[in-house]
């Protein structure tokens, strides 16, 4: 499986989270009879930032205070969010097996074996492929093959169709 380079914008978020892992854990906003800055600590260390001018609009203000912890809140909203997804997403291997229900029944019917037992069991004219594959249709109740890749009352009379065979498999 090739995987893809990261995007640009993917880099950046990797940038966001590089910095801020990188940074001092502890930020508090803090004010003295210079004014209002915002301090950094990891334990007993620690740092004056910046400052926050007094004459600044107090929404610049607010944001450059907040700046800090907004983006830490926001790295673990995002981080939530990718495994919420990742989560409600079904697997490849499910997907694969799933949409793989067509092909299977179109090799089912060139499977001599399953012929058999198509003509045995279901009493299949097995001819010529057009009157199996019409038979099958009718048999699975469906238009079409691809009936059973998207319903999933098809997909089963599908399952339990080769069920059947397979168990008539074993004592034939």
């Amino acid at each position: 499986m090739t995987i893809a380079p990261p995007s640009p914008n993917q880099k950046r978020m990797d940038a966001i989270r590089r910095r801020v892992g990188a940074a001092m854990p502890d930020w508090t906003v803090m004010a003295d009879e210079t004014g209002t800055f915002v301090m950094a600590a990891d334990g007993p260390d620690s740092e004056r930032v910046y400052r926050v001018e007094d004459d600044a609009n107090l929404d610049n203000r607010e944001m450059a205070l907040s700046a800090p912890e907004d983006l830490r809140f926001l790295l673990r909203m995002y981080d939530a969010l990718v495994k919420h997804l990742k989560l409600a997403r079904p697997s490849e291997a499910s997907s694969r097996k799933h949409a793989n229900y067509a092909a299977e029944c179109a090799m089912k019917c060139d499977d001599r074996r399953f012929r058999e037992y198509l003509q045995t069991c279901h009493g299949v004219d097995t001819s010529d492929g057009e009157r199996i594959a019409t038979r099958i249709r009718s048999i699975l109740s469906i238009k079409s093959r691809a009936d059973l890749n998207d319903n999933a009352e098809a997909a089963g009379r599908w399952r339990k169709l080769v069920g059947d065979f397979d168990a008539w498999s074993r004592t034939h």
